[in-house]
């Protein structure tokens, strides 16, 4: 029984538009990350939209550009590679513009905090097996060239 003068508790809510849907924080921005998927002739392309704070949209840029480097060199997605990546850059350029993530009082999140950003691109899995499968599609390229003009 609640004593007599005692304030209640505030209400939560869900995050409201420019507070981020993960962790609750602000500022936010509305923002769409893709990744590719792909498998000889078919290929699967998955999205995830919406309120991101500075943190959570990086972790979630990294993700996806992560998962489209390792995964759509296996099929006709190796055409996407460079649009996808492209484009996710792009709006990447939205989350970065926004000041570090500060708590919003009396959201009921998903999440207690901010997401880690992770490892940068570089470091991650996916880029290095783009590296690799890029220098050897050069050098493979580059030695068939070689050997045609030698021949004539």
């Amino acid at each position: 029984m609640p004593t007599p003068g005692a304030v209640p508790p505030p209400a939560l809510r869900p995050p409201a538009d420019g507070e981020c849907q993960f962790c609750g924080s602000h500022p936010a921005a509305h923002v769409s990350f893709q990744s590719m998927t792909s498998i000889v002739i078919l290929y699967v392309v998955s999205a995830q939209r919406g309120w991101m704070c500075r943190n959570c949209g990086l972790s979630l840029y990294r993700h996806h550009a992560n998962k489209t480097m390792l995964a759509a060199w296996w099929g006709v997605g190796i055409i996407g590679i460079p649009i996808f990546l492209g484009i996710d850059r792009l709006r990447l350029r939205r989350i970065l513009r926004l000041a570090p993530p500060q708590p919003t009082p009396g959201v009921a999140a998903s999440l207690p905090a901010p997401l880690d950003p992770g490892k940068p691109l570089i470091q991650r899995p996916g880029a290095i097996l783009s590296i690799v499968l890029v220098t050897v599609l050069v050098l493979v390229i580059g030695c068939g060239a070689l050997a045609f003009g030698a021949s004539e």
